[in-house]
């Protein structure tokens, strides 16, 4: 983004909090592993008060923007911020905040040439982005389980209390990660990823082959049929659950708060498609075997927020919930090899997307990239491929 945009973005930010005479500071840019589709520029303002703020914008790339759906991405994020998230706060009490995951966002703006939001800069904060290479820890996964039970409530608490509005929100709400995937024609570099880990882990076993087993058109289906399922109990996904979306802060060696970011991804399914893309991408199910472990957090939160909002946790019970996870869950399993792959990936080798564009690359080119740690790598897949036979029942 070049400098003139930023004043643009920051003057009326300013502006719009009352900051009449005021200054401003670029303190710094992402690094190449983290803005992928995105750019983040760090900015401080001076003045009567001081606001740090987070500017973030869409790549600079006509090529880019033509090879892929960025411009409904960045929209699709900017519909949570301006449309979901006020809607959500209006069923809750005066004073409460049961969405403090949630960063708060100061402006959006979208025209033909670029897309940008304006947030908190949660570093300021004391929120730092977790090692994405590693999995996380049990405390960090409760912290988000108990997010997800949060978000997921205000879309059946909403479907219960004012229907019309869900509906409202609920149109046109295409599911931007499996979009964005059949798009740009991922599908099938993605079942080459899990057919190729399923076969290595398991290539004594014929009979976990053939549970295990997902063709190329299970593939798109699971991108397309899967996500239309069931869908009085559909909520308002997150979308893409991976480790560089949350951001913890911590007190005494421990976390103690999560923000959730990136919202970008989002769309409606069931709960189970962020629950399940988180776990199989994120945890250790080999130190974590019972899935219920998991559940059993994700939902006394959901029930707990439900029961705020005036709702009923039978909305979504916990019996139902272990119906999705034995019928969705292979959403998450699907995407994990794919999900580690990236996740573990040296910064030098992180794809970049603007450059492989500039330079006549195609989009598939940037997902050509060797897997850094094998050991780690199926060891995690393999657990995460027993794992899911194991709760299968």
């Amino acid at each position: 983004m070049c400098d003139s945009k930023i004043k643009d973005w920051v003057s009326l930010v300013a502006k719009r909090q009352n900051i009449a005479d005021f200054a401003y500071e670029i303190c710094g840019k992402s690094g190449k592993a983290e803005g992928y589709i995105g750019d983040i520029t760090f900015v401080t303002i001076t003045g009567p008060k001081t606001l740090e703020i987070v500017i973030k914008s869409s790549k600079d790339s006509p090529t880019l923007r033509a090879q892929t759906p960025m411009k409904l991405t960045f929209e699709k994020e900017i519909f949570v911020y301006d449309q979901v998230l006020p809607t959500f706060r209006q069923l809750q009490k005066p004073g409460e905040d049961l969405l403090d995951f949630m960063p708060v966002c100061y402006f959006t703006h979208s025209e033909s040439s670029g897309e940008v939001l304006v947030l908190d800069n949660l570093k300021k904060q004391g929120f730092e982005t977790s090692d994405r290479t590693k999995v996380l820890t049990s405390e960090h996964v409760r912290l988000v389980l108990e997010a997800y039970g949060k978000w997921h409530a205000f879309s059946y608490a909403l479907r219960e209390r004012n229907g019309p509005a869900f509906a409202k929100l609920a149109q046109n709400n295409i599911n931007m990660f499996s979009y964005f995937i059949l798009e740009v024609n991922l599908a099938g570099n993605m079942w080459q990823e899990y057919d190729d880990a399923k076969n290595a882990c398991f290539a004594q076993s014929g009979e976990i082959l053939q549970k295990l087993d997902v063709t190329k058109q299970d593939a798109e289906r699971i991108f397309t049929e899967l996500f239309d399922q069931d869908p009085d109990f559909r909520v308002i996904v997150h979308g893409d659950c991976w480790n560089n979306n949350f951001m913890f802060k911590e007190e005494d060696n421990k976390p103690v708060g999560v923000k959730i970011l990136d919202w970008q991804c989002s769309g409606l399914a069931s709960p189970v498609m962020d629950l399940s893309h988180f776990i199989y991408g994120c945890c250790d199910t080999e130190k974590h075997p019972d899935v219920d472990e998991f559940l059993e957090i994700y939902h006394r939160s959901l029930s707990s927020c439900l029961m705020s909002l005036g709702c009923s946790p039978k909305v979504f019970p916990f019996e139902k919930l272990k119906e999705h996870w034995r019928k969705f869950s292979r959403y998450g399993l699907f995407l994990q090899p794919w999900v580690i792959k990236y996740s573990i990936c040296d910064s030098n080798e992180a794809p970049d997307f603007v450059e492989a564009a500039e330079g006549g690359k195609e989009f598939l080119d940037n997902f050509n990239i060797r897997i850094s740690d094998k050991d780690e790598f199926y060891r995690r897949v393999k657990s995460n491929f027993l794992h899911y036979l194991r709760n299968l029942d």
